[in-house]
């Protein structure tokens, strides 16, 4: 039993003595993993500094190289900018002059002249247009403004632009329309209609015969109510690409075919614009097949019948009532330029250098509308809004419009902030600027006295019927068009038979110093002066009736009767002829 327990003890003790060993060893394992560890962890640690400081310098370097890259962009825009500036100078003389003489008679080969430079003045404005575009956009100037716009006339209209061509090339253009697009969605209908139309010219310069497609799907989005994606196909049937350069086609400077089709800036702006818009494009083609371009962009569908976007939509030419105007420019080509395109237009017009002059113009004479060039010495167009705008009454309620080479859209946004009427872009076509010239308001020319009560222009409104060797048929010819004198001839005699007749009334109303006769009588006298398109002498009788009993009522219509003797020949020799 002893021994039994002895033998027992002495294994405990030998196990025990194993267990010391162990634990021992383990400890030492433990502290040298430890060890091991902690080294580990100190080269990770250092490391991961080392990392951090590459991914600091890295994304420094990255940083610098993005601003260098941003600020070579911006400088690139801006001279890109300036250059299209100091080009469209000249370009705006060559389209200008050209349209002119492409009204006046010319034989066939100088019409063929004619048509060729003006031809190649606005290829070269589409080249600078498309070139600040893609500065624009890389420099990331460009912004996306989506709104309201109705689907089925926007797409008529851009077709309605390329009709003339189309045709002209005896090629078919033709639009069709899923019956699931939308009659409204919210969009950039600029950027859009600027892919578009770039798509289409591109069918057109590479389609010699057959004709192009325009296909517009829609297809709703099944998770997000009211959303979509509008799809457009520019289908034609043209010469076609090789396979081995579809991939280049949206590149940026990258001629595809022919040199004489561009410098290849069209298709990437379409893809960037499309990038913008959260859409995609790209193309399919077979040599000698043609090619089939595909858009797709999402929209936001909308209800036309809540759908409140203004269509207008303005004639090429439409005839220009007189109006007093002065014109800022400095530019000698260009003064001619605008002299002439207002002489198209029947105006007549004073010019100036510079802002300057045009302040002591201001002081001396009145002007129903003032044109401003913005890059001017002495004093600039954005200078003379200013001081315009900050002076008394009777100078800051000018009409006035900026006129300036630049297309950029902020700049527009900055103008008319700074209190122009109307933005016009050189170079300046007749239409635009017949357009513009229709929107100054018309009304009675007044000015303010010095206590703020309204007095009337001294303008000599009787000087400019006198002046007249014909009867202008201005107002006439805006109403009713080619039917002018057919209506004249209805209504002249009716105003010969009874604004005479009340011209002896006014004169004895006036005689008696009546004024209720007087602004009865002016009043009546004012209506038919106006359906006639007598707007000198409506003018005069508006006066007259806003202030009858006003001590100048009797020289005011002493002036009413000799403008009425100056009109009554007028009148009858255009009834007799």
């Amino acid at each position: 039993m002893g021994d039994e327990l002895e033998q027992q003890l002495v294994l405990s003790k030998a196990r025990a003595v194993r267990l010391t060993i162990a634990r021992a060893e383990a400890e030492r394992l433990l502290e040298l993993k430890s060890r091991e560890l902690h080294e580990s962890n100190k080269k990770l640690a250092l490391a991961h500094s080392r990392l951090e400081n590459d991914v600091k310098q890295a994304t420094y370097k990255l940083s610098v190289s993005n601003q260098l890259l941003q600020v070579a962009l911006n400088e690139r825009s801006s001279f890109i900018g300036q250059m299209s500036h100091e080009v469209r100078t000249p370009l705006n003389a060559i389209i200008g002059l050209s349209e002119i003489l492409h009204r006046t008679k010319l034989d066939e080969a100088q019409l063929d002249y004619i048509e060729t430079i003006n031809s190649g003045a606005k290829s070269l404005i589409v080249l600078l247009n498309d070139m600040l575009d893609i500065t624009k956009i890389e420099a990331g100037r460009v912004e996306i403004n989506p709104r309201p716009a109705r689907t089925h006339r926007m797409h008529q209209n851009i077709i309605a632009m390329f009709a003339t061509e189309a045709k002209s090339r005896g090629l078919s253009l033709e639009l069709t329309m899923s019956d699931s697009v939308p009659s409204a969605v919210r969009i950039d209908k600029g950027r859009y209609k600027q892919i578009i139309n770039n798509l289409i010219t591109n069918a057109l310069k590479n389609t010699k015969q057959g004709g192009i497609l325009v296909d517009v799907g829609y297809q709703a989005n099944t998770i997000s109510k009211g959303m979509g994606l509008l799809t457009v196909k520019v289908v034609d049937t043209g010469v076609g690409i090789e396979k081995s350069q579809l991939s280049n086609i949206f590149n940026a400077y990258e001629q595809i075919g022919r040199p004489d089709q561009g410098v290849g800036l069209g298709l990437a702006i379409c893809q960037q614009l499309s990038e913008l818009m959260m859409g995609k494009i790209f193309c399919e083609s077979k040599v000698g097949r043609g090619s089939i371009f595909k858009l797709s962009l999402p929209v936001e569908q909308l209800d036309d019948s809540k759908f409140h976007g203004v269509h207008k939509i303005t004639p090429a030419l439409t005839p220009v009532a007189p109006l007093r105007i002065l014109v800022a420019e400095d530019n000698p080509i260009n003064q001619k330029v605008i002299t002439a395109q207002l002489a198209q237009l029947g105006q007549r017009a004073d010019v100036v250098n510079n802002g300057a002059e045009v302040m002591s113009a201001l002081v001396d004479k009145e002007y129903d509308v003032i044109i401003l060039d913005i890059l001017m010495p002495i004093m600039d167009g954005e200078e003379t809004i200013v001081k315009i705008r900050s002076s008394k009454p009777s100078i800051a309620q000018n009409y006035c419009i900026a006129l300036t080479a630049s297309t950029y859209e902020d700049q527009r946004a900055r103008l008319l902030d700074l209190g122009f009427d109307v933005f016009l872009s050189k170079p300046l076509a007749l239409s635009e600027l017949s357009a513009a010239l229709n929107d100054v308001p018309r009304g009675l020319w007044v000015t303010m006295s010095t206590d703020g009560s309204p007095s009337f222009s001294n303008h000599s409104l009787v000087d400019d019927v006198a002046s007249q060797s014909s009867f202008d048929y201005t107002y006439l010819k805006t109403q009713f068009g080619d039917a002018h004198k057919s209506i004249f001839k209805q209504i002249a005699p009716t105003f010969l038979d009874y604004a005479y007749a009340d011209l002896a009334l006014l004169q004895e109303a006036v005689a008696t110093n009546k004024a209720d006769h007087i602004e009865k009588v002016s009043h009546s006298m004012k209506g038919a002066a106006s359906s006639i398109g007598l707007s000198a002498l409506a003018n005069m009788l508006l006066k007259i009736e806003n202030a009858s009993d006003d001590p100048s009522v009797q020289q005011w219509a002493r002036e009413v009767e000799v403008m009425m003797l100056h009109l009554r020949p007028l009148i009858e020799h255009e009834l007799n002829a």
